[in-house]
Order: structure tokens, then sequence, then C-alpha cells
């Protein structure tokens, strides 16, 4: 092969020859219900490396141990390529969005007051935080049986430092359908963006919506650093050399707090205050409304008054529909949390290419469910932590956190109109529902909170391999 066919960014017919060498749960998710992400210090960078190099055959090995099965994965911060020993070289090619980390541009995507960075947990975020594996397994033994190893590990070589731990357990949904269900009690996940080349399925209203109203996967360099993206063949320049971006993405790491029994109180009020009664099945409107599903997974857009659960159980209708038709937000409200993170068709005040800002989102709950009908909080940290994949920081995850979930102008709504969900709330906050006999909602509460996060670089299989015998 030649070097200038070695250098040229892939198609998406070549993906499937690269699979092996991209880490677990980037194209597809990795299916095991329980999950640990071990954020880590290093010390000095030979050592560093060679717990790297002993831990490389777990990397997305899903071996056995003690009966149970487990896969790690691995990915960096730009504070922890530094301390591998990263060349400056290599360094100073990574985006300004990377090497600043989410602390330093919290900002900008609307972490601020009670989600301030001095308000996370565990020093995420911070210069001491340099890589975090995620380990996943079938059950919590399997957790402790990968955690032993990953400890093991680090003892002998020394020099690697355990700074926080988090863990995950997805929940199952009350109607089974999906394999998560969220702590506010709404189905999840529904959909992923289909990357073109990859063998995993999909189903209508995933990926891109052509002009002809057909769907289509998404070229792989959106996801997937040196390959062809919506914009061109050239994909994602950085990080340099193009061996080290081969078969890489950025992962953004988020804690999130779910207030359940805030959420729970407030559908009561709003019920009563947009539609004149606390009835359940109003107070259930009320959360389609603001989320952009009925709790079953069926969209808001395809039944706007009430739940239809056979369109919730059916993948090939779920997710297949546009919000053509519905410029004032009449079926589902134009500040809805999916239709934040995903307008599809709908027409925006400021002209954008809605497949360039896609995401994949790997999320799971943390946390036990809050017991039902509890309207008052019982103390236990519940939530959702997900795990955010792009081949572009700033231009998918931040420009989705700072234009789409945190104002309301490019929908042509209220500057003060943030995402009902995820919006910091308070004073002032409102949201337009437009149809209820008194359509505004006011001062909504923070339903959740930021508690950490990171920017992280996951590199290919390849890629892992050379920095842990500092090739770059």
């Amino acid at each position: 092969m030649s070097t200038l066919a070695a250098m040229r960014s892939l198609a998406a017919a070549d993906l499937k020859d690269h699979l092996h060498d991209i880490q677990d749960n980037v194209v597809a998710p990795i299916l095991m219900r329980h999950g640990r992400h071990i954020f880590v210090k290093f010390g000095a960078g030979p050592n560093a490396r060679r717990w790297l190099r002993n831990m490389f055959d777990c990397v997305n090995a899903r071996r056995e141990a003690h009966g149970t099965h487990f896969t790690v994965n691995i990915g960096f911060t730009w504070q922890g390529l530094k301390a591998l020993g990263l060349s400056q070289r290599s360094l100073d090619s990574f985006p300004q969005a990377f090497r600043a980390g989410m602390r330093e541009r919290a900002h900008l995507v609307g972490d601020v007051g009670p989600n301030a960075p001095e308000h996370w947990e565990g020093g995420l975020g911070g210069p001491d935080i340099h890589a975090m594996a995620w380990v996943r397994t079938d059950s919590a033994e399997g957790l402790e049986a990968a955690t032993r190893i990953i400890r093991a590990e680090m003892e002998a070589t020394g020099d690697v430092e355990i700074r926080f731990v988090q863990d995950t357990m997805a929940l199952a949904h009350e109607n089974g359908i999906g394999s998560e269900g969220e702590h506010f009690g709404f189905a999840d996940p529904i959909s992923q963006p289909p990357i073109e080349g990859a063998d995993a399925p999909s189903y209508p209203g995933d990926g891109a919506l052509d002009a002809d109203g057909t769907w289509r996967a998404l070229k792989p360099g959106e996801f997937l650093l040196g390959y062809e993206d919506e914009a061109g063949a050239e994909g994602v320049p950085a990080p340099e050399p193009h061996e080290l971006r081969l078969n890489g993405t950025y992962m953004v790491f988020r804690k999130l707090y779910q207030d359940v029994a805030a959420f729970r109180r407030y559908l009561a009020s709003a019920a009563k205050a947009l539609y004149g009664s606390e009835d359940q099945v109003l107070q259930d409107r009320v959360g389609a409304k603001m989320m952009g599903r009925w709790k079953s997974g069926c969209p808001v857009d395809l039944s706007p008054d009430r739940d239809d659960p056979a369109i919730a159980a059916d993948p090939q209708r779920r997710n297949d529909f546009t919000y053509a038709g519905d410029e004032q937000g009449l079926r589902c409200p134009l500040g809805a949390h999916l239709r934040r993170t995903n307008p599809r068709a709908t027409p925006l005040k400021r002209a954008t290419a809605v497949r360039r800002h896609r995401l994949i989102r790997r999320g799971v709950e943390y946390g036990p469910h809050l017991e039902a009908g509890a309207l008052q909080d019982d103390g236990v940290d519940r939530g959702l932590v997900n795990l955010f994949i792009q081949a572009d920081i700033e231009r998918q995850f931040e420009f989705v956190q700072k234009e789409w979930m945190m104002g309301g102008e490019f929908l042509g709504l209220d500057a003060a109109e943030q995402d009902p969900i995820t919006g910091t709330g308070g004073a002032g906050s409102q949201m337009l529902i437009p149809g209820a006999k008194k359509p505004f909602l006011f001062d909504l509460p923070n339903f959740v909170r930021v508690k950490g996060g990171e920017y992280l670089f996951v590199p290919g299989l390849t890629a892992l391999e050379g920095l842990i015998q500092q090739r770059f």
C-alpha cells in the first residue's frame, strides 16, 4: 500500500474490515447489564504504559474469570495522553475543546449554578483524571472479578491510582420494551443514528432524512476518526499522525443525577396549570409533551393526545416521524427534549444541517428506582451515566448542548426557554405547550443535575498499542 493510500480517510465500504480494531461500545453497544467506570491518575509514564500493556488483552476480549464474562475498554483525557509521554506534536494536534477538557468549557454548555464543576464529584474534569477504564459484565460478581484484575495490575506496576469509581446497572422498563428504563419512567433507548458500513440493525427514523423523505445511515466519519463524513471524503483531520486517529473516537462522559420525586410532583402541578386537573392521564400527557415521547416510547408526534403502546412496540413505526406539518408544535412542542436533540425536519431559524450534529448515546442508569408513587426524595443517589460518541466534540456534543438544549431562539421560541428535562430551570424558565388551556409552564425545577464529566479520546486498538509502545 502506498503512503498516500495509507493516509487517506477511509470510506464506509472499508468499515467492516476495521471493526476488529475499534473498541467495543462505539459502533455497537455492549449488551451487558452491569458497568463500572474507573477513573485513574498516572504517575511515571513508563509504569502507566506497562499497566496498559498488561491490560491490553482485556480490551474487547469479553474474557471469562470465575464463571463470569467481562470486557474492558479504555479512553484518555488530554492530560492523560501527556502523562503517557505522547509527543508534543501529537498533543498539539488534538482539537482545542478536547485539550481544554469539560471543566474548562463548562460555561459554554450550560454547566453553571448547581451544574458547575465546583460541585462535581471525584475530581472529575480536573488535571488528575488521566483515563477511564469502563467494565461491562453480566453480573455484580463479574464487576468485582474484573476490578480485582485491574487493581492487581496496578499494584504490580505502580504509579496508577484510582481516583473515582461510578457503577451503573441498566434498568428494565415496566412494559418490557427496550433494554433499559430510565428513572423518570420512560422507555430508553429507542434509537441510535446508524453508521453506514456497519453491520448493525437500524429502523426508519434512526438515521438522516433525505430530501425524498427516505432515511439513510450516516457516514462513519461523523462518529469515527479516519473516515469520510457528511461533509466529504476528508473527514475530521485531527489528531496527528493518521495512525493515531484511525478507528478512534471522542467520548463524552456525563454523570447526571435525576430528582425523580421533584419530577413527579411537578407533573401534578403542571397538569393542573395546563389542563385544569391533576388527573393521572393529564400528568402523563404533560410528561410526554416535555419529553417528546410517552413513557412507553410512543412518539408524541405520532400520537399527540394519548399513549399508543402498539406504536411503541413496533420498531418499524416508533421512530418513523419527521415533525413535518407541525411547525407550531401542536402535536409535539418545539421545545420538547427529544425534538431539541434531533429536530429532524423542523424548520430552524438558524440554518443548520441536522445530520452534522448527531450523537451516539450509550446511556446506562445508576442507582435503584425510586419507589412507585413516592413524592419525596429518599436521599439515594440515582440517575444516568451518558457516554456520547462523536468525531468532533465542539460540533456535536457542545453544539447540541449550547444551541439546542440551552435556548429557544433556534426554534423561534423565547430565549429563556431551555430544555424542560435537562435545563437549569429556576425563576424565569418556561416552556410553551400549544393547545393547552393555558399553554405556558413557568419556573421549571432543576430535574437533572450534572455531577461530573470528562472528554475522552478512545483510540483504536492499533493506536492503543502505539501509545503503549510510545510510537507517536
